[in-house]
């Protein structure tokens, strides 16, 4: 079974309101993680409606695309009314076992680690303990969640 998702991790709370402006749908990992998936065209259409150009530093091309616009840091800081949310940008593509993931943690606009690249370092670093015989991805469910949902869709035509 596949497991294909990219989605913004992000540590504490948020503003529910703020959450349906940018049109995102939380999906709760623990009490302090809550799971937003994204995609590049949702991406590229908040980054032109907000007029916004630039990408994140320090994000090192993995072997397929992840979203690194500018435009992420500022719908983290609306969505949670910080000017330094915490949150993890990541990546997977994998079928029966094989392929790859990637991630990268942010405080606001900054890479926190450009030498991080895997989920697990990133949710060690938002706080995650693996439980006994786990490690952090099966922790906190990340498993269970396999593909993108179907709403984002509508930005691949915008």
């Amino acid at each position: 079974m596949g497991h294909n998702i990219t989605a913004i991790i992000l540590k504490g709370k948020f503003d529910s309101e703020q959450v349906s402006h940018f049109d995102l749908v939380p999906v709760p990992l623990t009490a302090e993680l809550t799971l937003f998936h994204i995609d590049t065209a949702y991406v590229e259409y908040w980054q032109s409606q907000l007029g916004m150009e630039g990408e994140l530093p320090d994000i090192v091309d993995p072997d397929f695309m992840i979203p690194r616009e500018i435009v992420l840091a500022e719908i983290m800081k609306f969505i949670t009314g910080t000017l330094a949310p915490q949150y993890a940008i990541i990546r997977t593509d994998y079928f029966g076992g094989t392929g790859s993931q990637y991630a990268n943690v942010f405080i606001g606009s900054q890479n926190v680690d450009p030498g991080m690249r895997k989920i697990n370092q990133a949710l060690r670093y938002l706080g995650v303990v693996a439980a006994p015989g786990m490690d952090e991805f099966d922790t906190v469910g990340l498993s269970d969640i396999r593909r993108m949902p179907s709403y984002l869709e509508k930005y691949w035509d915008m």
